[in-house]
């Protein structure tokens, strides 16, 4: 299994098979530690990735000081720290332009004007999950929330968005397991209303076929919310996502930060490169990162926590 990602530091395209975990963590780090990491992956000379299997990536534009940025998992998908991590972000990275692609890879092939992915897998919305199953009790559980008029359903995060499946999502739904109401962070949702004709949809990681979503529900109204949570919230009052503790999030995503760029992970990194096959150096592999850079890294991430508060 990959975990793909791509970089892009101006047109100079750069991608890694097991790039995209940690990439949230990489980037808390701001362009002078992030750009000569990225640059250390290997250059892609062939073509893209395919966008719905792309799970990371990032530009950075120095010229025009942008930085696109999107992740499957990770400190910005659950909304218990995604408020705190996208603004550490901004604090890491000042006088930049910072925008999350919710489109995922889509957003950067259009923003250097690639021709975008013609090719799309067919996998499916994520299972179901019963009250009480084991992956609700974690901290930062890979669901999201479909709700259907009064009714609420938790799906595991796991391939397509379920709003991309169209009406046939409430077929699909009507005999499965339904819950009380849901209480807790998540990566996404939905909430559907029959009567009204009318679907409303969020995300916090990146769904590449977005712009295709209106098609699947033909005839009905469709609403993309970004990651504003709180419109899913207010129209099912079944769903109640909790205010994140600002304080204990940024020292939160702060300390994972400081941990990914530890020294001891240089000497982790570099003994697995020295020991993998040459085909999978550079390509598959997190480069080796220089000790200056790491310290620049850990600074950076100090600076921005600070300022936040």
């Amino acid at each position: 299994m990959s975990d793909r990602a791509t970089f892009l530091i101006g047109r100079r395209r750069y991608e890694s098979s097991f790039g995209a975990v940690g990439l949230d963590l990489d980037l808390l780090a701001g362009p002078r530690a992030f750009v000569p990491f990225a640059e250390a992956h290997a250059e892609a000379t062939g073509s893209w990735y395919d966008d719905d299997a792309c799970e990371a990536g990032a530009l950075v534009d120095v010229d025009a000081k942008v930085l696109l940025v999107f992740a499957w998992e990770g400190v910005f998908a659950s909304t218990r720290t995604r408020a705190a991590a996208c603004e550490l972000l901004r604090l890491a990275w000042p006088g930049w332009r910072v925008r999350w692609l919710y489109d995922g890879q889509r957003g950067l092939r259009a923003y250097v004007g690639a021709k975008p992915c013609t090719y799309r897998s067919r996998a499916t919305a994520g299972p179901v999950l019963e009250p009480g199953d084991p992956e609700l009790a974690e901290p930062d559980p890979s669901v999201l929330v479909v709700t259907v008029g009064g009714r609420c359903h938790v799906l595991g995060m796991i391939g397509d968005q379920p709003v991309d499946e169209g009406p046939a999502l409430l077929e699909r739904l009507a005999g499965e397991p339904s819950h009380a109401g849901y209480s807790g962070a998540c990566e996404g949702g939905v909430h559907v209303d029959p009567r009204l004709r009318r679907v409303g949809w969020w995300h916090t990681t990146r769904q590449p076929w977005l712009a295709e979503v209106g098609e699947r529900w033909p005839g009905w109204t469709v609403e993309f919310w970004e990651d504003r949570w709180a419109e899913h919230v207010r129209r099912a009052p079944v769903l109640e996502v909790p205010e994140p503790d600002r304080v204990a999030a940024l020292a939160e995503v702060r300390d994972a930060a400081l941990a990914r760029w530890a020294g001891a992970r240089l000497d982790v990194r570099a003994a697995v490169r020295a020991a993998a096959p040459r085909a999978l150096v550079g390509r598959g592999l997190a480069p080796p990162l220089a000790a200056t850079r790491a310290g620049e890294a850990r600074e950076a991430i100090i600076r921005a926590h600070a300022s936040a508060l």
